[in-house]
């Protein structure tokens, strides 16, 4: 956020002003008292606990003022609604006369939204672009106006992930930093249980391309409903996107090798083709690889940069992270990132391979999938057959939607109740073997991996 008066922004927001110097200068915001900072507001939000009663420890950390629904001890912006106006500040901020505003590119979709994200990040910035991105999964309604108000004052390029769980959420966010790029990573099931169906998830995810202007652009992959890509709106570019070969995409892969050093391929735009590797595992990946790619087309970039960006990618931890533990067992974490019925797919399926040619047996730790809705038992079921026909040698489930896999796995089976208890399977685990870990953020199966990288560590 570029720096502002406080008089400046609580006019933005129509606050009344208490016991404040009008004359501070306003430098982002937080809504947890114990990220402030000096020159930032506090937004005291009502959830759990009333954000007010931790004004006083944000004004000691250096806020310049608390955004709440009454006067408080301290300097004070009085307003109806806390979250409302943070979200106010944002969109101000990216309107605000006589001061240019980044570019937004927003990326939304069912999975690869964060991968997508990185790895556009990196292509700009091996460019020289000057880029702010969101931060961890910060894409929600209070997290994109967070993103927004943190980015650099010099940022050239805002790029923001934007989340959904219900419909018209894409359109809120897209009302706050209105994008000019939009990229769509992928329609797949996931949150089913707020959405009611697949065809309302993905007219959802379609309210970025309908968010877009005239001159705007839309990344998209092959093969989505026209519901989540607004074909009949009109716009500068749009980009289709395929791992599977040419058939209808302007942007395509080929060639697929992975070694110890991560994964390659040919990325092809027309006519012309360039080389990439990037320091990630699995060929699941190199769909929102291709969509960042995209991007960054989009944007003004030949392919070849596009491609030597990709080379400088680093992915949020836990998210496809592939390390070893003591006795040569190979671990892939995917234990942070979202688990739908399609990246379980994709990572079953790229870990059996794997095994196979590296001729390790193949450890499964899976945790259940969640807010699918009344199909759930069906999806759980049909990851389990999957497992089977793959060949993996030993299934532990955690959790008590995880109990589904086993009904149509027929190898050897452990259950767990949490990922505490899913320790026991680093006792289990032999010399040589191949782990994965991997299922909905709420089972904490990052709490197993850390406790094997602690109790499993080279030595």
């Amino acid at each position: 956020m570029r720096p502002a008066a406080l008089r400046e922004v609580a006019s933005a927001l129509g606050a009344g002003l208490h016991g404040a110097d009008e004359d501070a200068e306003v430098r982002g915001a937080v809504t947890d008292s114990r990220q402030a900072r000096e020159g930032g507001l506090f937004f005291a939000l009502r959830g759990r606990t009333d954000g007010a009663d931790f004004a006083g420890e944000a004004l000691r950390l250096g806020a310049v003022a608390t955004v709440a629904t009454r006067p408080l001890d301290g300097p004070t912006l009085v307003v109806d609604d806390p979250l409302a106006a943070l979200q106010d500040l944002a969109r101000w901020s990216l309107r605000r006369p006589g001061v240019e505003a980044p570019a937004v590119v927003g990326i939304t979709g069912s999975v690869g939204k964060t991968t997508t994200k990185d790895a556009l990040s990196a292509v700009l910035r091996s460019a020289g672009v000057k880029v702010s991105a969101t931060a961890g999964n910060l894409n929600n309604e209070i997290g994109l106006p967070l993103t927004v108000l943190a980015a650099a004052a010099t940022s050239e390029v805002l790029v923001l992930e934007m989340g959904a769980d219900h419909v018209g959420n894409i359109a809120e966010l897209c009302s706050i930093a209105s994008p000019r790029y939009g990229i769509l990573t992928a329609i797949a099931p996931a949150h089913l249980e707020s959405f009611g169906s697949l065809e309302a998830l993905a007219a959802t995810k379609g309210e970025l391309a309908a968010s877009l202007p005239p001159e705007g652009s839309l990344v998209s992959p092959l093969g989505v409903p026209d519901v989540a890509v607004a074909p009949e709106k009109d716009l500068a570019r749009r980009i289709v996107f395929s791992a599977k070969g040419a058939g209808g995409a302007d942007l395509w892969a080929s060639g697929f090798a992975e070694d110890e050093d991560g994964l390659g391929f040919v990325a092809h735009l027309g006519d012309r083709s360039a080389a990439v590797r990037s320091p990630v595992f699995g060929t699941h990946l190199v769909e929102p690889l291709l969509a960042a790619m995209g991007g960054a087309v989009a944007l003004g970039l030949d392919l070849e940069e596009a491609a030597r960006g990709i080379s400088r990618l680093k992915r949020t931890g836990m998210r496809g992270d592939v390390y070893r533990l003591r006795d040569d067992v190979l671990v892939y974490d995917d234990s942070y990132n979202a688990a739908s019925p399609p990246s379980m797919a994709a990572v079953l399926r790229y870990a059996a391979e794997t095994a196979r040619r590296q001729e390790r047996r193949l450890v499964v730790v899976l945790g259940g999938m969640f807010e699918l809705g009344p199909s759930a038992r069906a999806y759980h079921r049909e990851i389990g057959a999957l497992a089977d026909d793959l060949g993996v040698d030993l299934l532990a489930c955690v959790g008590d939607e995880a109990r589904w896999y086993a009904e149509t796995f027929s190898g050897k089976t452990l259950f767990y109740p949490d990922a505490a208890a899913a320790s026991e399977v680093g006792g289990l685990l032999e010399p040589g073997d191949y782990l994965i870990v991997k299922g909905s953020r709420g089972v904490q199966l990052d709490t197993l991996t850390r406790q094997l990288k602690k109790s499993l560590a080279l030595v």
